[in-house]
């Protein structure tokens, strides 16, 4: 926990630390979130049990840099920490559609035996606003986006489709996401050496996130999740996983 702590709070001060500095607008901007969850889960994999999740995010014009991380609470279990360095860059097509690249390095800095230590991976995806359908929906989107691994030689394919439902009368939103993917991993160990694992499952699930604005730059979120895979390390049950989350996330 000590060290789930020192990695938050560095997060959370980089955020800040830039903000005491600034005295006129930048041409760039910083994000930083905070946020707890019942449940990790990626690409409707199960990652680990209740964790802290931190990141600070800066971007100018279309381009984005930043780092994120996983923390989980019971540092005694099998769950690792991850850490996560990504950096992306969008493109506009059109007045509606968006080109969107993007690279991330996964670190694992306490996986032992045979779990990974290390992955990396390149995506190429399309955003399609659908604009506002009425004064409540704030906005409807689509997007669909492929990503290769190149050390666990995996391809996946997810689409999602979201929405915003904005409650005025309570300076508040309801925002829904919907997605469906499907994976397949044709080295799902690759610091064993002579064992190549391959797996391929479908996954979807539905989120819903809730944020409340506190000031110009804060605001705190409350939100669900739920998703489901299929046929995950030859077991043709379908998995499904449930999750909670809140947190609070500082722009500047």
């Amino acid at each position: 926990m000590k060290k789930t702590a020192l990695i938050i709070a560095a997060l959370m001060a980089a955020g800040v630390s830039y903000a005491d500095g600034v005295t006129a607008k930048p041409s760039y901007s910083v994000t930083s979130d905070f946020s707890y969850t019942s449940e990790y889960v990626f690409r409707g994999i199960k990652n680990s049990n209740a964790a802290f999740q931190g990141s600070v995010e800066v971007g100018q014009d279309d381009f984005r840099l930043g780092v994120w991380t996983s923390q989980p609470i019971d540092s005694k279990g099998q769950d690792n920490n991850e850490i996560d360095f990504y950096a992306g860059y969008k493109i506009k097509l059109s007045r509606d559609l968006t080109a969107d690249f993007v690279g991330t390095y996964y670190y694992y800095p306490e996986a032992v035996g045979g779990q990974t230590h290390h992955s990396y991976e390149l995506g190429v995806g399309g955003i399609y606003n659908l604009g506002g359908m009425s004064p409540a929906f704030k906005g409807v989107s689509t997007s669909l986006y492929y990503y290769y691994d190149f050390r666990l030689k995996a391809q996946t394919v997810q689409a999602s489709l979201g929405y915003s439902l904005a409650l005025t009368d309570f300076g508040t939103s309801i925002d829904v996401n919907v997605f469906a993917g499907q994976s397949a991993v044709h080295d799902f160990s690759p610091d064993v050496d002579g064992v190549a694992t391959r797996e391929s499952w479908t996954y979807y699930g539905i989120g819903v996130n809730i944020p409340y604005k506190l000031a110009e730059n804060a605001q705190v979120h409350v939100g669900a999740s739920l998703s489901q895979n299929d046929k995950f390390f030859t077991d043709f049950r379908p998995h499904q996983n449930a999750s909670v989350n809140a947190g609070v996330t500082i722009g500047f």
